[in-house]
């Protein structure tokens, strides 16, 4: 799929160049845009290791450039890079991947996600291709999210696959949308497809996204995000249930608040958390205790572009041997980033 989709580029953009002579050549594709970002970040991780020693690193966490364009018709979307997803329980040992469409082995660098979309009829927008999921509240690079690493409820949701996804516009402010999946990165334990139903707008003030994700002979996800702004403070929520196709008993669910203060070029980014397994659903990993996470992450804004941010997370579980024979641990990091 992706070597079709590179074939679509170049093919638009042989076309666009033609008739034009060589000493004014020039593409025209409409509405084209070039955007990403590069981000580094030093962590250090207490309980990292087998003896519940602290481990320290610094990491490349971001490196993508994304090319986009369209018209009414239809366009693309390429991005290619390297990300690494560090998480409140474990940013130490993230490994900087690439290719995440295409397997999960470990690349460096490679095509991060790229897909096509074509408009058949007014309202309706089809995309194929290598897509990031439209579940949870935080994206795919760390430096579009309010913190550096990762939590615990992103931990169990789907992230970047390959699939078709087919959007329809109900009114100005409220999409509804169905896709199907296929590939191993999905989930180890997916049989390799899946498909997802929701809806994504806003009503009011309020953003809202909901999905169905269902994850083929393995579990069941039902998920939704709710945001809202008041005056200089944003307000996020992101809540999840999950239950396993063998046995509906086993099950887990998971919520997330999001509370970021702005005040000029300082934030305060607060994520709350709270995630709980039942009946040996292993969702979570936590052995059926609930656990949860406080995250706090300091922003400074040198420009709108460029930013410094120190960030420390604590997660506590009622499984008193979750981290190497502990029931809680700790990250501290700081991350500098820039993006375009």
């Amino acid at each position: 799929m992706v070597k079709r989709t590179l074939t679509i580029l170049t093919t638009v953009l042989l076309t666009s160049a033609a008739g034009v002579s060589a000493a004014e050549l020039k593409v025209d594709i409409p509405n084209i845009k070039l955007s990403g970002g590069i981000s580094a970040t030093g962590f250090n991780e207490s309980k990292a290791n087998n003896d519940g020693s602290s481990t320290n690193d610094i990491k490349l966490t971001d490196a993508v450039i994304e090319l986009s364009g369209g018209d009414d018709f239809g366009g693309f979307d390429i991005a290619v890079g390297s990300l690494v997803t560090p998480t409140v329980i474990g940013s130490v040992d993230a490994e900087n991947q690439g290719n995440f469409g295409l397997n999960r082995n470990n690349d460096k660098f490679g095509i991060l996600w790229s897909y096509v979309s074509l408009t058949p009829i007014k309202g309706l927008q089809i995309d194929a291709g290598v897509l990031p999921t439209n579940v949870g509240y935080e994206l795919a690079a760390t430096y579009l999210n309010p913190n550096t690493t990762f939590g615990l409820v992103w931990n169990s949701q789907p992230f970047i696959y390959k699939g078709v996804r087919a959007t329809y516009n109900v009114t100005d402010d409220i999409q509804v949308y169905g896709e199907y999946d296929r590939g191993s990165e999905l989930n180890g334990y997916s049989k390799d497809h899946a498909f997802a139903v929701g809806s994504i707008g806003s009503i009011e003030d309020i953003n809202y996204t909901f999905t169905y994700f269902d994850y083929g002979n393995y579990k069941n996800l039902v998920d939704f995000t709710l945001g809202y702004k008041y005056e200089n403070v944003q307000f996020g929520v992101n809540g999840d249930y999950q239950w396993l196709d063998s046995d509906s008993s086993k099950k887990g669910y998971g919520i997330a608040l999001y509370v970021i203060p702005e005040f000029d070029k300082v934030s305060l980014p607060v994520r709350v958390e709270y995630v709980k397994d039942k009946n040996g659903s292993g969702i979570y990993g936590f052995n059926d205790k609930g656990t949860y996470s406080f995250t706090v992450t300091p922003t400074y804004k040198f420009s709108d572009h460029t930013f410094v941010r120190a960030e420390y997370s604590y997660v506590k579980s009622n499984d008193k041997t979750a981290f190497n024979g502990s029931s809680h641990k700790g990250i501290a990091s700081i991350q500098f980033a820039f993006t375009f």
